[in-house]
């Protein structure tokens, strides 16, 4: 039996959440002997930067190695090869949707599918990319996909539309590298204090400043102190600067960049940190919660949704510095912490193992397939109810 060949679609494979998710999710669906998956990147991916080594075997992996920029030669080398490819199910990520421009117009036979990965606003500021957006969802050509009922709500006022699918994230099960002991060794000498973890690109959104100064805070005022350790790619190097400076010769905070052993540094950690602006669906947050690392983050996006305060971790009252400190305190000495670490495993995997998102995308391309590409929302619920 032919199978069928669904692509992913994604900018470049840098260390960020959307990113990670793309690559475990086309390796779980590549398990199954129906599909014949590909992993489509536009830019060129270095193995050591990049999440191109965590690709399976079974997922075929095309880099159009495009440099920065806008390349219109990559714009038709890419069109080109998916006119002669045919996939039945492309599916875009992030900047991907624009360079399927032409594909979208020559294609008969394709089903679109584009996962909004941040708030609707968040991932398509630009006035213009988002009313050509707009065409294409109102259409049904492309189906939109959101990843959190906040992501949905934003997705519909922004749009003024109704016909999103609700996918939520996902991850598989993280195992410590051979550099746990090690990290292990350093950082948990004693039990003198706290080890706070935070996963996020440097970049305005996830609010480094208001974590630091909360962390700063808490120490100036209590006996254990926190060591605050931040693994991240420097995405702005001018707000990278200005937080070196707002730390100074604080020897409790140390920015580690990006780290393909994230879960070592979970898994020792007493809490994982998240003070962002906005979000979607952290991957950072599952991975955390699949350990049993214990979240603290400002209530906001899909976050709402992951954490029930006092249960599966905590949540800030707003999005200050004095806010986020006395969060802190609640969780670090919070009586049954081992309670708090054993129901976000659990809820992890009930709700964001890869394979039921993986399931989820599955039952949605299928359906699709079999009622065409013109399907409206209301029949693509029916079917997906049967």
């Amino acid at each position: 039996m032919e199978k069928v060949k669904i692509m992913h679609l994604i900018g470049d494979l840098t260390k960020g959440g959307a990113e990670r998710f793309v690559v475990d999710l086309c390796n779980e669906l590549a398990k199954d002997d129906q599909y014949e998956v590909f992993l489509v990147s536009i830019c060129a991916n270095d193995e050591e930067e990049t999440f191109v080594k965590d690709i399976d075997k079974a997922v075929r992996y095309v880099s159009f190695n495009k440099e920065r920029g806008f390349s219109l030669s990559v714009f038709m080398a890419l069109t080109k090869w998916l006119v002669k490819a045919k996939p039945q199910v492309l599916h875009s990520h992030l900047n991907g949707f624009e360079y399927l421009a032409f594909y979208l117009f020559l294609s008969k036979s394709s089903l679109f599918f584009h996962t909004i990965h941040n708030t609707a606003v968040a991932e398509c500021p630009n006035f213009f990319i988002k009313n050509f957006r707009k065409v294409w969802y109102k259409s049904n050509k492309v189906k939109p996909v959101t990843i959190s009922f906040d992501g949905s709500k934003t997705y519909r006022d922004y749009y003024k539309l109704n016909n999103d699918i609700l996918i939520e994230n996902g991850r598989q099960d993280l195992v410590n590298s051979d550099e746990y002991p090690l990290l292990t060794e350093r950082y948990r000498k004693g039990e003198d204090e706290f080890i706070l973890v935070h996963v996020g690109r440097i970049a305005t959104e996830k609010n480094q400043e208001l974590l630091i100064k909360a962390v700063q805070q808490f120490n100036a005022t209590e006996e254990k102190k926190c060591k605050l350790i931040i693994i991240g790619e420097v995405k702005d190097k001018q707000l990278y600067q200005r937080l070196l400076k707002v730390v100074g010769n604080d020897t409790y905070i140390e920015f580690v960049g990006g780290k393909h052993n994230v879960v070592d540094y979970l898994t020792l950690a007493d809490a994982f940190c998240l003070s962002s602006i906005f979000e979607g669906m952290p991957i950072s947050l599952i991975e955390a919660l699949s350990v049993g690392c214990i979240p603290v983050c400002t209530p906001v996006g899909g976050i709402k949704q992951m954490i029930k305060h006092g249960k599966t971790g905590f949540l800030s009252k707003d999005i200050s510095v004095n806010g986020y400190c006395d969060v802190l305190k609640e969780a670090l000495t919070h009586p049954d912490k081992k309670m708090i670490k054993l129901n976000g495993r659990l809820f992890f995997k009930l709700n964001y193992h890869i394979q039921a998102s993986a399931n989820a995308h599955s039952r949605s391309y299928l359906a699709m397939l079999m009622l065409g590409r013109d399907t409206t929302m209301k029949d693509y619920q029916v079917i997906t109810k049967i």
